[in-house]
């Protein structure tokens, strides 16, 4: 097995981008048939599914560019914390959508607890990445 799969340039991190940037799509297609069906609440979770899930394949696609020529071999310390983050808001979309439930209904149903649990972790997540760079970047900084 190659070990630089791991690795920024390695591809795993534009992978998982590209990845995430192909469910997004998919998800265009449940959007789309809701939008017909005329239900506004169910269209506008899909149509935040679909949308947020293109941005985060492109933004970590994006990301694992920059990162990798500002940081080398240390943005997988930022790139892997954003990934979690992106794939959790991406099943809580997703979740949000399928059930018709958002994040911000009852939260003593079972099925939003858990949208807005992924979210929560999402957000956790995305909090670290922001801390794992800029600790990343004062090391290359000092060093």
């Amino acid at each position: 097995m190659n070990i630089t799969v791991f690795t920024p340039a390695g591809g795993l991190y534009p992978l998982l981008g590209v990845l995430l940037f192909c469910a997004g799509t998919v998800l265009g297609v449940p959007h789309g048939l809701t939008k017909r069906g005329g239900n506004a609440k169910r269209t506008e979770l899909w149509r935040v599914a679909h949308l947020s899930t293109c941005v985060g394949g492109i933004s970590l696609i994006a990301l694992s560019t920059a990162l990798d020529r500002l940081l080398g071999a240390n943005a997988t310390y930022t790139l892997a914390p954003f990934s979690m983050a992106a794939y959790c808001f991406f099943l809580a979309c997703t979740l949000s959508g399928w059930l018709n439930k958002a994040w911000d209904d009852d939260r003593t149903q079972t099925s939003v607890a858990l949208i807005y649990s992924l979210q929560i972790l999402a957000s956790a997540l995305s909090v670290i990445a922001v801390g794992a760079f800029l600790l990343t970047l004062f090391w290359k900084i000092v060093s």
